[in-house]
């Protein structure tokens, strides 16, 4: 059976190995970072305020005994969202009537100021897990449309001393891919910070969208999914001379809202996010099965210059075109 430390125990244990040198950290402006030292487990944790009111924490570690941290909430307290891609903990808050399992593959956004908390982390098991932690009062300072937020997002942002909000939800496609985008904690002083802010705000708006999608969206009907294919296929035939929006959405009997949004719903992305995708992994296939070569993959995925396919094709694998191409490497 695994010990089990206090976060008491755990500072104590920190501050010897601090004392012994065996403690990687740093600190450079806003940004900090701390590997677990051996006798405590493996891995790191990274810390990067974006802005007053908004932080940004990375995790990836794997503990050697359960950890176990007790304490209180403050009054206001920022608002926080964390998404765990791999292992998880669990939560025994006052303010809620039974303790919650948080697992991989879901997010957790919660506010749940003056209650008592204990937090478990368990042994040998990794976790990789992203935190977000907002002022409940930057938020309107981003955006003055908070009266279109679900009530009781709202209403944590508007009365964050009796707020009561505890928001568990499955992490979708598009997050998973900012996040992975935020793991690889690119660029450096204030370009790094800049980026980081765009991903973490982008993955608010992602989250903020997924509250709303039960009340805000209307079912679309069969005949209108059809149209979406429709316009899907469309898409596919004319891949080098696509139809604008409008043209598209004539030619499929919608108007662009509701043909935006079908997208959304049945493909989880935009009208154009999706053929950028098609054209992507039309040209790996071409790559890899070696009928084409660069050169003409791009043109035939409506690329006319060869160094913006190039760029295009990299960001989408982080990987040059040359390394799919057969018969290389």
């Amino acid at each position: 059976m695994a010990k089990v430390l206090t976060s008491t125990e755990v500072e104590e244990v920190m501050a010897e190995c601090r004392a012994n040198g065996d403690v990687l950290e740093y600190t450079e402006g806003p940004e900090s970072f701390c590997q677990i030292p051996s006798p405590l487990g493996w891995g790191y944790g990274r810390h990067l305020q974006l802005r007053p009111g908004l932080w940004l924490t990375v995790g990836d570690y794997q503990k050697r005994q359960v950890h176990v941290y007790k304490g209180p909430h403050r009054q206001i307290m920022p608002l926080t969202l964390v998404f765990y891609l791999s292992g998880g903990m669990r939560v025994d808050n006052s303010g809620l009537t039974t303790p919650q399992e948080e697992v991989a593959g879901k997010s957790y956004l919660h506010c749940l100021p003056n209650t008592f908390e204990t937090e478990e982390y368990p042994a040998a098991q990794h976790t990789c897990a992203i935190w977000i932690r907002i002022l409940p009062e930057l938020i309107p300072m981003l955006n003055d449309r908070i009266d279109e937020l679900p009530t009781r997002l709202r209403q944590a942002i508007e009365q964050p001393k009796q707020a009561s909000l505890y928001y568990p939800t499955p992490i979708t496609p598009a997050q998973q891919h900012v996040l992975q985008q935020i793991l690889q904690w690119p660029y450096q002083g204030i370009t790094r910070q800049l980026y980081l802010e765009g991903k973490v705000l982008e993955l608010l708006a992602l989250h903020f969208d997924q509250m709303l999608a039960p009340s805000a969206r209307k079912a679309l009907i069969t005949r209108d999914i059809d149209r979406i294919y429709q316009a899907r296929d469309i898409l596919i035939q004319n891949m080098t001379h696509p139809p604008s929006l409008s043209e598209l959405a004539k030619q499929v009997q919608l108007n662009e809202r509701k043909l935006k949004e079908g997208f959304h719903q049945v493909f989880n992305t935009t009208v154009f996010g999706y053929l950028h995708n098609h054209r992507m992994e039309q040209a790996r296939y071409l790559l890899q099965t070696g009928q084409l070569n660069i050169q003409e993959t791009a043109r035939w995925v409506g690329y006319a210059s060869r160094s913006s396919f190039v760029v295009a094709f990299k960001k989408k694998f982080q990987a040059v075109p040359s390394q799919y191409l057969k018969g290389t490497g």
